[in-house]
Order: C-alpha cells, then sequence, then structure tokens
C-alpha cells in the first residue's frame, strides 16, 4: 500500500503541482515586468509633444464672483519652464478690493515646474516670476480751504481719476493635466507697484491746499482657479 500511495504521489507532482507552479511563477514575472510606471525624460518630452506645447485657460473664480474676464497664454518651453501672459478686464464699477481695482491689465510671466513620476511636461507644482502693467482707477481726495482763509474754512472734493502703474511679484500653483489635454490650475501670487508716487506742491491743480491719494493701492494680488486646454 506504501508503495503504491508513494507511486500516486510522485504522478501528482509530475503531472499538477510542477507545472502548476511552474504556472504561477510565469504569471508573476510577466505581471512585474509589465508593471513599469517611472517616466524619464523622453517620455515626458513625448507626451509633451503629443498633447501640444500651446494653452488657453480661464480663470473661473473672476468669471463667477466679478463681472471680470481673465484669460491667459502660456507656451510650453520644454518639461520644465514655460512662459505667457494674462490680460485682465474689470466690468466692475466698484473698486472692491486691492486687486480688483485695476480695471485693465497685462501681466507677462516665467514658470519654472518641479515635476514628480506621475506628472506631464507643464504640470504639477510650479514657481512663477509676473509682471504687471496695470490701467486703473484711484479716489484722490482734493483739500481746499486749509491755509489760504482765515479761519480756516476747509472743503475736500473726492475725484476719480486714471492711473497707469508696473508691479512686479512671485507665486506660487498646481497644474493638473490629464490626457486630453485639459487642464486645472491654482495658483496664488503677490507683488507690489513700483510707480505708486504721490506728487509734489507744483503738481496740485490751483486752488489745492494737499491732496491725499489714501485709495490708491500698493500691492497686487494675482490668483485663481483656471480650466484651460492644450494645443
Amino acid at each position: 500500500i506504501d508503495i503504491i500511495f508513494v507511486k500516486i504521489k510522485n504522478k501528482l507532482m509530475k503531472r499538477i503541482i510542477i507545472p502548476l507552479l511552474f504556472t504561477i511563477v510565469s504569471y508573476s514575472q510577466n505581471d512585474v515586468q509589465n508593471v513599469r510606471v517611472i517616466k524619464d525624460d523622453s517620455q515626458v518630452t513625448e507626451l509633451v509633444n503629443i498633447l501640444g506645447k500651446n494653452e488657453i485657460k480661464l480663470d473661473v473664480i473672476d468669471l463667477l464672483f466679478q463681472p471680470a474676464l481673465s484669460l491667459s497664454y502660456e507656451r510650453i518651453s520644454d518639461s520644465y519652464s514655460s512662459f505667457g501672459g494674462d490680460v485682465f478686464i474689470n466690468f466692475n464699477n466698484n473698486n472692491s478690493s486691492v486687486s480688483w481695482s485695476d480695471r485693465f491689465s497685462i501681466s507677462p510671466f516665467y514658470r519654472f515646474y518641479f515635476l514628480n513620476k506621475k506628472d506631464f511636461g507643464g504640470a504639477g507644482f510650479f514657481v512663477e516670476l509676473f509682471s504687471k502693467f496695470s490701467f486703473g482707477q484711484e479716489t484722490v481726495e482734493y483739500a481746499y480751504g486749509i491755509y489760504n482763509s482765515e479761519p480756516p474754512q476747509p472743503y475736500y472734493e473726492f475725484v476719480d481719476e486714471n492711473y497707469f502703474d508696473i508691479g512686479l511679484g512671485v507665486g506660487l500653483g498646481r497644474k493638473w493635466i490629464n490626457k486630453k489635454g485639459i487642464t486645472f490650475e491654482i495658483m496664488f501670487g503677490i507683488g507690489r507697484y513700483l510707480l505708486d508716487e504721490v506728487g509734489g506742491v507744483d503738481d496740485m491743480p490751483y486752488g489745492v491746499d494737499d491732496v491725499f491719494r489714501d485709495h490708491r493701492p500698493e500691492l497686487t494680488i494675482k490668483g485663481g482657479i483656471s480650466i484651460g486646454k492644450r494645443f
């Protein structure tokens, strides 16, 4: 009986168990070879060329919460950098914040992308350097009758005047892109205007004793949530 049992065991090993183990090992090796997720620079460059190097996007925050339109164009230089510009048009008559006091602005920028293994070229975390050419309105307060009347009888006049200014700033953001070239971006930046100068006595209109320009912004804020298309 023991001899018969040993013969049956050997046959099972040869005909069933050993082939089954061989099949499992072969399948595991093939599975490991197929799972390859690391992208090198050549793969990222190939994806950039397939999706395109041009991108247009719309800021949905300005569109939804302000009667304003903010459009951006971005050109992908390579997998790790890009350049472009933003155009902002404000349809709101109320200067409701420091950022939105601009009536019209053009903002060129340059970006540095920091990719990880799951990112396409021109996507991921980025640092942006930007300049801003702004046209807007400021409320100017003119004071009369302070020095030229005895006793002083001051009165004030508030006038909305147009201005032009140039700003420089830096921002941080994150961009996602799918295989169809649809992009989603979150970005926030802050900068400072360079031409916010108060005129001297010779610049005052005749009869004005003093001028106050406290309503003019010194800082500029850039940012939002954008949806775009790469082509």
